[in-house]
């Protein structure tokens, strides 16, 4: 009797101090995934193009969430004709120690004949210029995701499409 008896609390000891201790492993693993959320860059970064023709006008504007390390791609097509790509940009990122970010990317705009490729090194916030040549040049922007920065940024754009709206009524 007492071997069984020591057995059953040694059983239950195990059964409930070892759901306790999974319990606070996950909960440790809750919280370490809600504050990486909330951690500057940890979405990944904005990455915002803005292509302007030989007077000066915008082309396009493709934005795309890109995460370090793994590719990313973005098509915009003419809405007559989905069948045409008007603007196709794909974007490798690559977060380097300095804080700095390398950007790879393929450009295409099959409409202007152009295609482009390479790879520049940014301050993260800061615009960067880019002469693709053909009369075209790109301003290049990459935000981390989620900031301060990518908030002003979101903000401004709101408050800029809102003032186009009001202007055009």
């Amino acid at each position: 009797m007492k071997r069984t008896r020591a057995v059953a609390i040694v059983l239950f000891a195990f059964l409930f101090g070892g759901s306790s201790a999974e319990v606070a492993v996950q909960a440790k693993r809750a919280i370490d995934r809600h504050l990486a959320a909330e951690e500057e860059g940890s979405a990944g970064e904005l990455v915002a193009l803005e292509l302007r023709g030989q007077g000066g006008e915008v082309v396009a504007r493709p934005r795309l969430l890109a995460v370090p390390g793994r590719p990313a791609q973005l098509e915009l097509r003419v809405p007559e004709h989905p069948d045409l790509v008007r603007v196709a940009l794909r974007v490798q990122t690559a977060l380097e120690v300095s804080g700095d970010l390398a950007v790879e990317y393929e450009l295409e705009l099959p409409g202007e004949a152009l295609a482009s490729r390479g790879r520049v090194t940014i301050t993260p916030g800061v615009e960067h210029a880019l002469e693709l040549g053909e009369g075209l040049s790109a301003t290049l922007l990459a935000l981390p995701v989620p900031s301060p920065a990518f908030d002003a940024y979101l903000a401004a754009e709101r408050e800029a499409r809102h003032v186009a709206i009001r202007d055009r009524t």
